[in-house]
Formats: C-alpha cells, structure tokens, sequence
C-alpha cells in the first residue's frame, strides 16, 4: 500500500514516522513549502526520516496513493482540496485531518465525492508528537469504515462515529472549548501568581482539588499553548464560526481564541531558546508572564 500526504508540517510526518515502523514503506509527500528556501531543507529531512518520495503537487500524490492524508493549516484545507481533485482516483480514500470548520469538511467532501474519492473527517483528540501515528482519532463521512479497516492493521486508533463529514470536527471543536480554555486559565492563573510570588501554593491548591495526576495536565497545557498558540489561535476562530454557524454561546471559546493571539502576538515561545519546556516551573523561570 502507498500513502500519501498532502501537507508534510509536523502532524504529518509524526504520522508517516509511525507508519513507517509498522511496515508501510512506500510514501508520497507533498507540501506547498517545500521549496521555499526557509523550509526546503526541513522538508528533505522529513521526508529521508520516513524514506518517503517527493511529489511535485497535490495532485500527484493522489495518483501515485492508494490512501491519501491531508493535514494542512484549516485556513488552506480547501484550496488543499482543489489542487488534489485532478488527481484523486475512483474509490480513492481522502483523509482530511484539519482543523476546518465542518462546512468547510462537507464541502471538501462534494469535491473529493465528485472526482470520485471517499472524503473522511478525521479528528485527532490527542498528543500527535507523543503518539504519533497512534494518536485517537474520530472518523465521519462516507469513507470512514472503509479508511478504518484499512488502516487498523497499522495500529491506528480510529474510531467512526456516525454522521457526514464534518461530524468528527464538530466533536473536537466542542472539545477544544473545554481542553484548549483550560490551558489559557492556567496560564493566565500563574501569571497572576507569579507577580504575588504564590506560584508554587496556587499549583498545590489545584493538586489537592483534581488529583496529583492534574500536575501532569498543567505542565503539557501550558507549555502545548505556547508552542501552538498560533495554530490553536486559528483553530478556536473556526470553533467560534461553528458555535456562532449553530446559534449557540460562543463567550468562553473567543476568551480563548484572544488569550492564544495574545501568546502568538507576544512570540512568547521564542524566549525559549531551547524550546519550551513541558515544566510550569521551567516555564516561569525562562519567561515572566
């Protein structure tokens, strides 16, 4: 079996990295940067990693792929779409991991559907760079049971939840309010401690209230929100166009959506010249929030 991605970031290649150790050897790799001189060299290395193939175009990875992987910034996942329609065969299955809006989803379904492809929405629902090709993942759309019984031999962890393509998204964006909120509270509680200096006893009174496994959560939600915070500034935009698309409160999930711009605007991970530690006291101690 061939797999291809179209968009070779970081979820991507973690992905290919994982599938890769479970015996799949052949990749197609396709990323609209990867000539860009910034990126080109990044992008070679990712690809030797996986001993995968550059393909020139989004569309050439759908010809030379049996099972194609979209994981494109949400604000390109259609245009993503667009330039892989040329390619896409009959019955070809087209996973799209983005984080765009469910209108977004079903429409790149109509696309995929047209040229004869099978579009999945596929959701990731936790740490890709831990789990790599393991990572929790709903399925929803048409090709979803198709995509999970292909793919299930390789260890992935997928599970179809009933609905059209933009049913999985949904699921994760309701998610997010909650997961993604709670990092910016954190973060934005040890700012508050930090300048009183009560730091440590502000982290032991959220211990003794959710458990001593909660310290593990406040180390990788604020550390994750400032290494992602431009990512997940964009993501929790959708959700707002979702939550408002739907009629329903969307106040808490643009609080959110501002304190990640605060983090992006800020550049708060470039004070971490090592990368950011997934410690909130290496945090504090290499940045004054």
């Amino acid at each position: 079996m061939i797999v291809g991605f179209i968009g070779f970031g970081e979820a991507a290649s973690s992905i290919a990295l994982g599938l890769r150790g479970e015996g799949i050897d052949r990749m197609v790799c396709y990323d609209a940067m990867q000539d860009d001189e910034r990126m080109s060299e990044i992008m070679k290395e990712r690809v030797a990693a996986c001993q995968g193939e550059k393909a020139e175009s989004a569309a050439a990875v759908c010809r030379k792929s049996d099972v194609v992987i979209s994981a494109v910034p949400s604000n390109y996942a259609v245009s993503a779409a667009e330039d892989a329609a040329a390619g896409i065969k009959e019955g070809q299955l087209f996973l799209d991991v983005s984080t765009a809006t469910p209108i977004e989803k079903k429409k790149i379904s109509e696309m995929v559907k047209a040229m004869g492809g099978r579009l999945i929405d596929g959701a990731m629902m936790g740490a890709l760079l831990k789990s790599k090709h393991q990572v929790p993942m709903l399925l929803s759309g048409d090709g979803a049971k198709a995509f999970r019984d292909k793919m299930e031999p390789y260890h992935m962890c997928l599970e179809v939840v009933e609905g059209e393509a933009g049913t999985a998204t949904s699921i994760k964006f309701i998610r997010s309010i909650t997961a993604k909120g709670l990092s910016c509270l954190l973060i934005e509680s040890l700012q508050a401690a930090q300048r009183f200096g009560v730091e440590q006893t502000i982290v032991d009174s959220f211990v003794d209230t959710f458990g001593s496994e909660f310290i593990g959560i406040i180390n990788g939600y604020v550390s994750g929100a400032i290494i992602h915070a431009e990512r997940r500034e964009h993501e929790l935009k959708n959700v707002v166009d979702f939550l408002q698309s739907e009629m329903l409160p969307y106040t808490m999930a643009e609080a959110t959506r501002t304190k990640l711009q605060w983090l992006a605007d800020h550049h708060v991970k470039d004070n971490f010249e090592s990368g950011v530690a997934r410690d909130w006291k290496k945090v504090l101690e290499g940045w004054k929030l």
